[in-house]
């Protein structure tokens, strides 16, 4: 194909490439660099703090067998927290009546897993303390 070819009816240069594909190829290369930008922010940034985690319980529901207490576990900290530990101890009368446990795997930073704790004596019946027991670092 000779220079010949590449040239138009008035002697110009033929341009096979439009203005609007010019717009769009800058717009993604902004959007590519956008994301970089970000990635690279949320590698670098380092959170502050270990994992702060809160439990909180909705009212104890009856169920087969037993009584179950919904609870939802939270993570505000900066860092993911493993084999999350929550407890749940049913005292009445100053004396433990009983304890449940419920172990969530994996908690993310910013994030909140649900679970319930079971038990066999009506915790409504008494004073029930739910906390977070322990947790493994990643």
């Amino acid at each position: 194909m000779s220079d010949a070819d590449d040239r138009d009816e008035t002697g110009t240069a033929d341009s096979d490439t439009s203005r609007g594909e010019y717009l769009l190829g800058a717009l993604g290369a902004v959007v590519v660099l956008l994301v970089l930008a970000f990635l690279v922010h949320q590698a670098v940034v380092v959170r502050d703090g270990g994992p702060q985690l809160s439990v909180t319980a909705a009212a104890a529901q009856q169920v087969e067998g037993g009584w179950a207490v919904p609870i939802e576990v939270v993570n505000e900290g900066g860092q993911t927290a493993e084999q999350v530990e929550v407890t749940g101890v049913l005292t009445r009368d100053g004396s433990e009546v009983q304890q449940a446990t419920a172990t969530f795997s994996y908690l993310a930073p910013d994030s909140r897993q649900s679970g319930a704790l079971l038990f066999s004596e009506d915790p409504t019946d008494g004073r029930l303390e739910i906390r977070p027991a322990a947790y493994a670092l990643p």
